[in-house]
């Protein structure tokens, strides 16, 4: 009899030490599906950050690009601008209605030479402010 009750303690206790080692293993294993999980959650949650910034990122630049196309246009009116008034002070008078092949040639000589001095002003004007 007793080897039976040894035999038996003997089975109650690996059952037991089985229980507990499979409630173990089960809790181990939930924990790491857990800090998997939130692991996973956080990897997205960089993702989506990552991917806010780099659109907010390209906004900015677009906003940048826009603005600084808006400023080349003003600049470019305001150099047409300029350019057209220089020009109507210095014209040649009847250079807006020519009278023949060598008075258009003469004409448009003239122009482009008002052209190229009002290139060299407006350059040298316009550099210094940039400086």
């Amino acid at each position: 009899m007793n080897l039976v009750i040894k035999i038996a303690l003997g089975v109650i206790l690996a059952v037991v030490i089985m229980g507990i080692s499979a409630a173990l293993i089960e809790f181990y294993a939930e924990q790491e599906m857990q800090e998997s999980l939130q692991r996973q959650q956080n990897r997205i949650k960089q993702q989506h950050e990552a991917k806010l910034r780099d659109q907010k990122i390209q906004r900015l630049l677009t906003i940048k690009e826009n603005e600084k196309k808006a400023e080349d246009q003003r600049s470019a009116r305001a150099k047409q601008q300029a350019w057209y008034a220089w020009y109507n002070k210095r014209e040649s008078k009847g250079c807006d209605n020519w009278q023949s092949d060598r008075h258009m040639v003469e004409c448009i000589n003239k122009k482009m030479d008002l052209k190229s001095e009002f290139e060299t002003v407006w350059n040298s004007q316009h550099n210094l402010y940039q400086q």
